[in-house]
């Protein structure tokens, strides 16, 4: 009788601290090695014009257009993406090489259009 009691106490201590130990482990925090940016492109403009990140993070820019339909483009990345007036879209890459990338609006948004420039900066 004695052992089974020993057995159900320290039973119940390991489970009671498994408990414990899940109230002071870290909460979830998103992947440091992504970063998100929040970004309005309009005649003829994006803002903010210049991103800066660390080479190997996963990019994230949440874009909307405030205006007409735009677009975004990086040639180095391949991206090539509409957005349409009003919404919001995510353009999602890795930021792989170093160095300077244009960022610019490939589609015609009206006499501006060609100044409709930013840059993508990776260390």
């Amino acid at each position: 009788m004695k052992f089974s009691y020993q057995k159900e106490l320290l039973l119940s201590l390991v489970i009671l601290g498994f408990f414990v130990l899940i109230q002071f482990l870290p909460e979830y925090q998103q992947d440091s090695d992504e970063v998100v940016f929040e970004m309005t492109t309009k005649q003829w403009e994006f803002e903010p014009n210049q991103i800066i990140v660390q080479q190997g993070q996963t990019v994230v820019i949440r874009l909307v257009s405030t205006d007409v339909p735009h677009g975004f483009a990086i040639d180095e990345y391949n991206i090539y993406t509409f957005v349409p007036p009003g919404q919001t879209v995510d353009i999602s890459f890795i930021a792989k090489d170093q160095g300077v990338f244009e960022i610019f609006c490939n589609i015609f948004c009206g006499e501006g259009h060609s100044t409709h420039r930013g840059q993508l900066i990776v260390r």
